[in-house]
């Protein structure tokens, strides 16, 4: 009777993990939703953000400084941006040293600029990249430079995750900080499943037992909405072609106008720039998180969606206009 009792109550370890998953489950299915404590979890330390500012800044501005491109008003308006990369992670370091201004809104204000001048160096590398490798093989530089841009960028973040392991973890973070901050309904139990998904395509192996993959993968799970994620997702993709939209209605007419491709080709381009320029934030947004003094908690918005798109497009107006001009002149 001991024996068969004994044999009763082992269990492999598979099976305790099991019951551990359940426990977990059960634990944050009952405790009130609240967010995951971004920097607690990723564990910052104050006095070494800057440093990683400085060298990001440093590393843009000296390459931009080292190039040239074939328009003239870019490659003036780049350096005047490199310079003014570097004075703004100068002046950041100072607002941080400083203990008789208020340092939290100084540094916040001076987030964004940071990140729209580190935005129009890389759209300048891009271009002398392709005007360098490519256009001579390929053709048109601003349908390449697109391209180059776009899968640059997607190639930095895979790259980034499948190094580090922690770009994915941190999206799933913000997915489910966003969810829990409002009232669960079909909206947000879509960023829920968001989250969840972030978790499961990351290529780490997350620790079952870290208080915030509980979180992610258990809160709201025992009641998921059919289609709550597909229902997301395209109200996400629907403001992403808002953005872009809004951003297309001035430049492709003026590019097809001015530029040398049909209109086919245009609003490739223009898509490609303008959604490689979202990519982009979201990386430098992180990036400047994760290892630099921007908020954890606010360095998104609509303005901060807008003003990317603008800037990169800006850019390409550029260049195909002052040709144009400098040919009649």
């Amino acid at each position: 009777m001991v024996r068969n009792l004994q044999q009763q109550t082992h269990s492999t370890p598979e099976e305790d993990h099991d019951r551990l998953s359940q426990l977990f489950k059960l634990h944050e299915q009952i405790v009130i939703y609240e967010p995951v404590n971004i920097p607690e979890v990723f564990g910052k330390d104050p006095d070494q953000t800057v440093a990683f500012e400085v060298a990001l800044a440093a590393l843009l501005a000296t390459a931009v400084l080292s190039v040239s491109i074939s328009v003239s008003v870019l490659e003036l308006g780049s350096a005047i941006a490199a310079i003014l990369l570097l004075a703004t992670t100068v002046v950041r370091k100072m607002i941080l040293d400083n203990s008789f201004i208020d340092t939290d809104q100084k540094m916040q204000k001076t987030t964004g600029w940071m990140q729209y001048l580190m935005i129009l160096s890389v759209i300048y590398l891009a271009i002398y990249i392709t005007e360098s490798v490519f256009a001579a093989l390929l053709g048109n530089v601003l349908l390449v430079s697109a391209g180059v841009l776009t899968l640059g960028v997607l190639t930095l973040m895979f790259v980034y995750e499948f190094t580090f392991g922690d770009l994915f973890f941190w999206a799933a973070v913000k997915f489910h900080n966003l969810a829990v901050r409002d009232d669960l309904n079909y909206f947000t139990h879509g960023l829920l499943e968001l989250a969840r998904t972030m978790l499961a395509i990351s290529p780490q192996v997350f620790n079952e037992e870290h208080p915030a993959v509980r979180k992610i993968r258990y809160q709201g799970f025992r009641a998921p909405v059919r289609g709550s994620k597909q229902f997301t997702v395209s109200v996400l993709l629907g403001a992403t072609l808002g953005i872009l939209g809004f951003g297309a209605l001035v430049t492709v007419p003026l590019l097809h106008l001015f530029g040398e491709l049909s209109i086919l080709y245009t609003v490739l381009a223009v898509v490609l720039l303008g959604g490689s320029s979202l990519f982009l934030q979201s990386l430098l947004q992180f990036l400047l998180s994760r290892y630099g003094n921007a908020s954890f908690e606010e360095v998104s918005g609509l303005r901060e969606d807008i003003l990317p798109v603008m800037i990169v497009l800006s850019v390409a107006l550029i260049y195909e206009i002052e040709p144009v001009i400098v040919s009649f002149g």
